[in-house]
C-alpha cells in the first residue's frame, strides 16, 4: 500500500493523458520516500500505515505535484520571502500533525 496513487496524482495535476505516467510515478515514489523519511523513526520500513491518514495522502500529493509542475525550487514572493521553497507550503503543516508516529 502506497501513500498515494498515480490516479490521485494525475487528478492533483489535472492531467488525463498517459505520456507522463512514468515521470509522475517517479515523482510520486520520491515524494513517498521523502514523507516516509520525514515521519518515520525507521525510514527503511516498507509498510505505510493502514489506512493511510488523509493528511499523509494529501501531503504526498502536494509534494509530488509541486515537483512535477515546477521541476526546480520555487521562490514564493507572495509571502514576502525570497528564499526558494523545495517543499510546497502546507505539506509540512500536514505532516507535522502525524510526525513521530511509528509507521511500519
Amino acid at each position: 500500500m502506497a501513500y498515494a496513487t498515480l490516479d490521485q496524482l494525475k487528478a492533483q495535476v489535472s492531467t488525463a493523458f498517459a505520456d507522463d505516467d512514468d515521470l509522475l510515478q517517479h515523482y510520486l515514489d520520491a515524494a513517498e520516500e521523502y514523507v516516509r523519511g520525514f515521519l518515520a523513526d525507521d525510514p527503511e520500513a516498507d509498510d505505510p500505515p493502514s489506512p493511510v491518514p488523509d493528511t499523509v495522502n494529501q501531503a504526498t500529493l502536494l509534494i509530488a505535484a509541486a515537483w512535477y509542475q515546477n521541476r526546480e525550487s520555487v521562490v514564493n514572493t507572495s509571502r514576502g520571502s525570497l528564499l526558494p521553497e523545495e517543499i510546497p507550503y502546507g505539506a509540512h503543516q500536514l505532516l507535522n500533525q502525524v510526525r513521530g508516529w511509528a509507521f511500519g
